[in-house]
């Protein structure tokens, strides 16, 4: 495993999470059938990588 690993995968899950934040963002821009079936996925996916996150500062 490579020294800078870790780094990489904090940085990369902070990108994705960024994303996710930008397409909740969004979401008021597509009608309500594509809302409530995309913001239940979005944020899952944001629990997770939060939750990531959190562990990888243990």
């Amino acid at each position: 495993m490579s020294t800078n690993e870790p780094m990489i995968r904090h940085h990369d899950l902070l990108i994705e999470m960024g994303s996710l934040e930008m397409a909740m963002e969004k979401l008021n821009e597509r009608n309500a059938a594509e809302q409530g079936r995309l913001r239940p996925r979005i944020e899952q996916r944001l629990a997770r990588i939060r939750e990531a996150l959190a562990g990888m500062n243990d």
